[in-house]
């Protein structure tokens, strides 16, 4: 879609985004000026031919591209612009032609009323880079870019609030291991203290007797037991959890590719 820039005129254009499908008055001291601000905040710039609409010729012409629209001036120094491109709901394609240097590429519409250009680059390099620019040069892909940045963020509040009850519940299991740990070593005690009242604290000033050994062996044995599988129930609960299964999707690229 072209619009040429004339002195003191307005003229109406239809925007090709779905979001902008009424006709709109376009001011041309605005275009004026986003035309200034292109020169100093731009994503490309450089000389291009372009096909004159309805002939043959092809006149070189320096092009900036800005947010979604794409400027042209007689020279690289020029004041006015000599038209202006707007690439909402565009094409840009290479094309194949019959000329010994392929760095064609056109920029079409889907309604047949609408322009098409044909521009021409002076290298392969040149013509794969506008080519690139220009495709992502669309309020539209803007959109499209956010809807997935935000699926993102949403997805790393999921796994930011799942670390936090996996925390929560890890948290609760091992006090209640510690709890149990105290009990073990309660029971110990008062084992050791029975023993001591039961006339065995005479002899057992230096050695301890075998009867003592053998229980604090079966109850080393049964914290040690029980320590092993409760850790086991933890681990096989987090690897069951929406948590571990989240992770592994993070870990294997799925959610990021």
């Amino acid at each position: 879609m072209d619009l040429l820039l004339h002195k003191n005129h307005s003229k109406e254009i239809n925007m090709l985004s779905p979001k902008m499908q009424r006709a709109i008055r376009v001011n041309e001291a605005q275009l004026l000026m986003l035309s200034e601000k292109a020169r100093f905040d731009n994503a490309m710039t450089g000389y291009l031919y372009k096909k004159s609409h309805g002939a043959s010729k092809w006149t070189r012409r320096y092009f900036i591209l800005f947010q979604n629209l794409l400027f042209y001036f007689e020279a690289e120094g020029g004041v006015r612009p000599s038209g202006v491109i707007f690439l909402e709901g565009c094409y840009c394609e290479r094309l194949i032609l019959k000329e010994k240097h392929q760095y064609y590429f056109g920029i079409t519409y889907r309604r047949e009323n609408l322009r098409h250009y044909e521009l021409r680059a002076e290298s392969e390099s040149e013509c794969k880079a506008w080519i690139d620019a220009i495709r992502v040069a669309s309020f539209n892909k803007l959109l499209l870019q956010k809807e997935e940045l935000e699926q993102k963020y949403i997805h790393l509040l999921q796994i930011v609030e799942s670390e936090k009850t996996a925390k929560w519940q890890y948290t609760v299991q091992c006090e209640q291991l510690a709890s149990e740990i105290k009990k073990l070593r309660s029971e110990l005690c008062a084992l050791k203290k029975e023993w001591r009242l039961g006339g065995g604290s005479n002899s057992g000033h230096t050695l301890e007797s075998e009867d003592l050994k053998k229980i604090k062996k079966v109850q080393s044995f049964f914290r040690g037991w029980l320590c092993r599988r409760r850790w086991k129930q933890i681990v096989d609960e987090y690897i069951k959890s929406p948590h571990a299964e989240a992770m592994r999707k993070r870990n294997s690229g799925q959610y990021y590719e």
